[in-house]
């Protein structure tokens, strides 16, 4: 008897174990490409929660400090999706014809970008002479191009100085650079280290409005394989979306694990972060802003087509209203 139920025991043990292998084996592997920054928080929750498992997905994570970074391995061949922001996405998009595809909008907002300066910046034209710093190529460099044109402050007149993101805070306590303009959570990182030498300057209201997109390559997308993981990512971080708008704790519990920030860095970007996951009339509206942009500053003479840039049929096959009729060239 006793043997009996041993062999049944065993033979259960050997079925659930099979399940599980079984199981494991039928997840779609991604290789993901992420910033360490709130805006990522729809990203953050489909993790955390689970909700890429139950899509049937296993995702690789790998964090740099930038998209631009993050850009210059996925230009290697390496990663399946990338999220990057607004001007990076179109630089790249340019600069490598049929080698990348916007998917979808992640977030975007004003106020979650910042400008840190020394306690003696107190106004645009006090950093005429003066070495500010961004990442170069990001979204900080238009950023800082917005804040000094529409002060009337000469371009030329300030130094600009490129330092990966993580740098920035160490670098304006330090009094190496008398200001940044990137992302939060950096500008509430210097708050935190140095609290009694610098301030906040100045967020991106009324000069930009910054974006987190997730890109691929077109033959993945375009791929039947390809196609279907981006779908079972798109329903994902759906999900992640509504648990990121609803439970703040949940999203500040991830960040101090993860990125140790605290609960006050994760809120000063949290709530102002706007999740549409589409591709809508908003972003054709701001993108042909950064197209007009980057023209005028010389870094390309492209206009920008959409037709080119998104690929819309991973959104339009979850919900056809997610995708908004894009514009010409612009």
């Amino acid at each position: 008897m006793k043997t009996h139920h041993f062999l049944r025991s065993f033979l259960l043990l050997l079925l659930l174990i099979n399940v599980q292998i079984s199981s494991a084996q039928a997840l779609k592997k991604i290789t993901l490409y992420g910033i360490p920054s709130v805006n990522s928080d729809s990203i953050w929750m489909a993790i955390d929660n689970g909700y890429f498992k139950e899509q049937g997905l296993e995702v690789e994570y790998r964090i740099f400090p930038s998209g631009t970074t993050a850009l210059q391995t996925f230009k290697t061949g390496q990663g399946d999706i990338v999220l990057t922001g607004d001007l990076p996405s179109i630089q790249y998009h340019l600069q490598n014809p049929g080698a990348y595809q916007t998917f979808a909008v992640i977030e975007r907002d004003s106020k979650g970008y910042v400008a840190i300066a020394r306690n003696d910046i107190r106004k645009p034209q006090d950093l005429v002479g003066k070495v500010v710093a961004t990442r170069v190529g990001s979204t900080g460099s238009w950023f800082v191009s917005e804040y000094l044109t529409k002060n009337g402050v000469n371009q030329s007149s300030v130094t600009v100085k490129n330092l990966d993101t993580q740098l920035l805070p160490t670098a304006l306590c330090s009094g190496d650079i008398s200001a940044f303009f990137i992302w939060q959570p950096m500008g509430s990182r210097a708050l935190e280290i140095c609290p009694n030498d610098v301030h906040q300057l100045t967020d991106g209201q009324g000069y930009i409005q910054g974006y987190l997109v997730a890109g691929a390559r077109p033959e993945f997308l375009n791929s039947p394989d390809g196609t279907d993981k981006v779908q079972r990512f798109l329903r994902a971080i759906q999900k992640g979306k509504v648990k990121a708008e609803k439970d703040f704790n949940a999203v500040a519990a991830y960040a101090a694990k993860t990125y140790s920030l605290s609960e006050k860095a994760t809120r000063d970007q949290w709530e102002y972060n706007t999740r549409p996951i589409s591709l809508d009339k908003i972003y054709y509206q701001d993108f042909c802003s950064i197209s007009k942009w980057s023209r005028g500053a010389g870094l390309t003479t492209q206009l920008l087509d959409f037709s080119k840039l998104i690929w819309p049929d991973g959104l339009r096959s979850i919900d056809p209203k997610l995708v908004d009729v894009a514009p010409g060239p612009c």
